[in-house]
């Protein structure tokens, strides 16, 4: 009995070490998923299992010989001492996430306390199981489409108030296996409770359906939703989408390509937005060519994945399909908001793909984006209800909260409000010398105004409208942008300043997009005679000011 105690705890001491510090090469690299993510998301469950070992020894007889006891005294040691680290990395995500969330450089949010979960008490977290909540409605195996995976679900509660925002959930399994019903559900649960409407889609499944049949599935659910989901409550016109893994990948395709044609079902009509609110990526595969620069030793067996059961082509003759097909390269200004979760221990998803991602969203698109890295973590962690899936979960409650708030609609007061430009529009010309904006365009040349203040003409506080001030600053810094401090006046009523910037050398869209980004209803076009009032949404403009 002592050598079975002794080899059951060498095995756990390396089950441990490889969810610690999984290895990447030979058969360390194979069983560094499946033995790593066992024993990271199960540490307790291993000191009870070798506890009970130790207690059974004990009544079978505890080993005469001294080497053989000191052997089984180090490897339990080793055991507790190794789980007991899981343990705490997987209470300190909390903290982790709430860090990562609140130190975001642009709109940082607040993580929700744990005493405010609508559905993950602290006991369904020790029992790991994510049973679905009781009340729940669930609504099986509606048709989205004429194949036979062409189904999805529906949860909600009874209580769920009408026009409710929606997520929309998209399973991973290497674009080659899984089901609707077996990920996410912690968070969906979770989201349900909250008085979300809770979607999620099968969908065609390689090597039987090659790329891009997974896309186009998974589009034409988001049509489905669009066209169908007010019956059951639901708002189509505030969709946030999520996945984990293939999942990720193909609910970031989907946030990106909301103005591509390219996947949409041709027999699906009435469907005019294809755009969702955001998109939250749980270890998702964000990179698709399999370049070493951002998977550090992992693409080639994402290439062989693709080449050989997915796309079925070759990388080296369709390079424009696997970057078509890949997040990373689609990302513009126009992408909506991201949350990114990522484990830095993940060896199925390198760690860096994530990173990369989001340096490029930084760089590029005008939205914000979260990203949450969590140490010791797996791939696939939040399948079991841990204390760390309860703190990503409201991280995602926190980020889809955000960006799901409803936007004032451009109602006939506020038309008539901005018919006419300010009357007094200044810019800063030097730190001496303001100028009015006709001036400005004289001697610089025609230009944009844009502002931050007082977002849906709503009156905010002077240290709000600062703080936004300073993110609009950042985001046209990022972009290169040449701009000048401007304020607006307006001496016929008690609206108060609102101070921006004049830009130069950009483009109409750009302008457009950024004013969007910072809920503003408009934005001005300045040049020696005319201030025009332009619409961040691109209908027609409310009006100008001509000066002869």
């Amino acid at each position: 009995m002592a050598y079975l105690v002794a080899a059951l705890s060498a095995w756990m001491v390396l089950s441990a070490l490889t969810a610690l510090r999984p290895g990447r090469r030979g058969i360390f690299a194979a069983l560094a998923y499946p033995v790593g993510w066992a024993a990271g998301e199960l540490p307790v469950q291993a000191i009870v299992i070798e506890a009970a070992a130790f207690a059974v020894l004990w009544w079978w007889g505890w080993p005469r010989t001294q080497a053989l006891s000191v052997v089984v005294i180090v490897l339990g040691s080793i055991v507790v001492l190794e789980n007991l680290i899981l343990i705490v990395a997987q209470f300190l995500a909390q903290k982790i996430v709430r860090r990562d969330l609140a130190s975001s450089p642009r709109q940082p949010l607040v993580l929700p306390r744990a005493k405010d979960d609508a559905f993950g008490t602290w006991w369904r977290t020790m029992l790991q199981i994510p049973f679905h909540p009781r009340d729940m409605q669930l609504i099986h195996n509606i048709a989205y489409g004429p194949e036979m995976r062409h189904r999805l679900d529906v949860w909600r509660m009874s209580t769920t108030p009408s026009n409710a925002p929606v997520i929309f959930y998209v399973h991973g399994g290497a674009w080659t296996f899984g089901d609707k019903r077996e990920q996410g559900r912690p968070m969906l649960h979770e989201f349900v409770r909250r008085g979300w409407v809770a979607v999620a889609c099968n969908y065609r499944l390689a090597p039987t359906y090659a790329w891009p049949a997974q896309i186009e599935d998974v589009t034409r659910t988001l049509a489905w939703i669009k066209k169908y989901i007010g019956s059951y409550g639901g708002d189509p016109g505030r969709v946030v989408v999520s996945g984990g893994s293939a999942g990720g990948h193909l609910a970031a395709l989907l946030a990106l390509s909301a103005d591509d044609p390219t996947w949409r079902p041709k027999d699906v009509e009435g469907v005019t937005d294809w755009s969702v609110r955001g998109c939250i990526s749980m270890y998702g595969v964000l990179e698709m060519t399999g370049d070493e620069t951002h998977w550090h030793g992992l693409g080639r067996g994402l290439r062989i994945l693709l080449e050989q059961r997915v796309v079925q082509q070759p990388y080296s003759q369709f390079p424009e399909l696997y970057e078509q097909m890949s997040p990373f390269h689609r990302i513009g200004l126009d992408a909506p908001p991201f949350l990114v979760v990522q484990g830095a221990n993940d060896t199925l998803v390198d760690v860096h793909v994530a990173r990369d991602f989001v340096e490029q969203f930084r760089r590029v698109a005008l939205s914000p984006i979260y990203y949450v890295e969590l140490p010791l973590t797996q791939h696939a962690f939040d399948v079991s209800a841990s204390p760390r899936t309860s703190a990503t979960v409201r991280a995602t409650v926190a980020f889809a909260t955000s960006v799901v708030e409803s936007a004032p609609v451009m109602t006939a007061s506020l038309m008539a409000d901005y018919s006419a430009p300010p009357t007094e529009l200044m810019v800063e010309l030097s730190e001496s010398r303001s100028v009015d904006a006709r001036q400005a365009a004289r001697e610089l040349g025609p230009f944009w105004v844009l502002t931050a203040d007082n977002p849906y003409s709503d009156h905010f506080d002077e240290a709000t409208n600062a703080a936004r001030r300073a993110e609009l600053n950042d985001v046209l810094e990022r972009h290169g942008v040449v701009r000048r401090p401007s304020v607006a006046r307006d001496a016929t009523d008690s609206w108060p300043d609102e101070h921006g910037f004049a830009v130069f050398g950009t483009t109409e869209d750009f302008v457009r997009h950024v004013a969007k980004v910072f809920d503003q209803f408009a934005y001005y076009f300045v040049d020696d005679v005319t201030i025009k009032v332009r619409r961040s949404d691109g209908q027609v403009a409310l009006g100008e000011d001509h000066v002869h």
